[in-house]
């Protein structure tokens, strides 16, 4: 899904926009060459989680019992994978992103 830079970048400023815009440059950067557009769109119909959202959420999947570390607010490789176990449990799309649409599936089923 994301190379190892993308946890460094978004541990730098807690934003999937951000983190994937700055690897998308650096990729641009190192081959510019490179296609310029991203093959798969950004999601609009499901949109992202504030920080405080994402503690919550990691908060909501401890309780689950994933192994996720602490609820801190960033999602890392664990949490997507917890995530990506989630949503194909309640039978949405196994993305492993973390958005509006999980986390009110998960209050639902607290």
């Amino acid at each position: 899904m994301v190379g190892r830079n993308f946890d460094a970048l978004y541990r730098y400023n807690a934003s999937e926009n951000y983190a994937l815009a700055i690897a998308h440059l650096a990729d641009l950067i190192a081959d510019p060459a490179a296609p310029i557009a991203f093959v798969t769109p950004w999601p609009t119909d499901d949109p992202g989680l504030s920080r405080a959202e994402n503690r919550e959420l990691q908060t909501l999947l401890l309780a689950r019992g994933h192994d996720i570390g602490s609820a801190d607010g960033l999602i890392g490789a664990k949490t997507r994978e917890a995530i990506q176990a989630e949503q194909q449990r309640l039978g949405m799309k196994a993305d492993g992103r973390a958005g509006q649409k999980l986390l009110a599936a998960l209050r639902r089923r607290e």
